[in-house]
C-alpha cells in the first residue's frame, strides 16, 4: 500500500506509554495536531479506542509499520486521525498520509469525516 511503509516511522510497535516529543509523535508534521502530554503505541489493532488519556496521541503499528496516530482531547475524546496508508483505496484517498476528522453525534457514536487532502 502507498505510504505503507518506514517512512513514517515504521519499525515500531512496541506497548506503553512515554514521554511526548517531537519525534514520538505526527511523523507527517500536521498543523491540527493540539497538545501532546503523552504517547501509546499498540500493535494491529483493528480499532483504535475513540477515548484515552487527556491530551494524548495513539499510534497503531500494523506488521511493524506505523498505520495511524489518534489524537484526544484535553477531555480524552478523539479528534483527529492521521492515516499513513491509503485504505487500499488510493481513488478515495490519493494522499498519504491523510487526516480524518472525528466528531460524536448526539448518540455519543464516533464519526470520521473524509479529509480534504494530504497534509500540508
Amino acid at each position: 500500500m502507498k505510504g505503507y511503509n518506514a517512512d513514517y516511522g515504521g519499525g515500531g510497535g512496541k506497548s506503553g506509554g512515554g514521554p511526548a516529543n517531537g519525534t514520538d509523535y505526527n511523523t507527517a508534521n500536521s498543523s491540527s495536531v493540539g497538545r501532546v502530554d503523552s504517547v501509546t503505541t499498540i500493535s494491529n489493532a483493528h480499532n483504535v479506542p475513540s477515548h484515552g488519556e487527556p491530551n494524548s496521541v495513539t499510534k497503531n503499528y500494523k506488521d511493524g509499520k506505523l498505520a495511524s496516530e489518534r489524537y484526544y482531547d484535553g477531555n480524552g475524546d478523539a479528534y483527529m486521525d492521521i492515516d499513513y496508508n491509503d485504505h487500499g483505496n488510493s481513488g478515495r484517498h490519493p494522499n498519504v498520509p491523510h487526516e480524518h476528522k472525528i466528531w460524536f453525534d448526539k448518540n455519543g457514536k464516533m464519526h470520521r469525516k473524509d479529509s480534504d487532502g494530504g497534509i500540508k
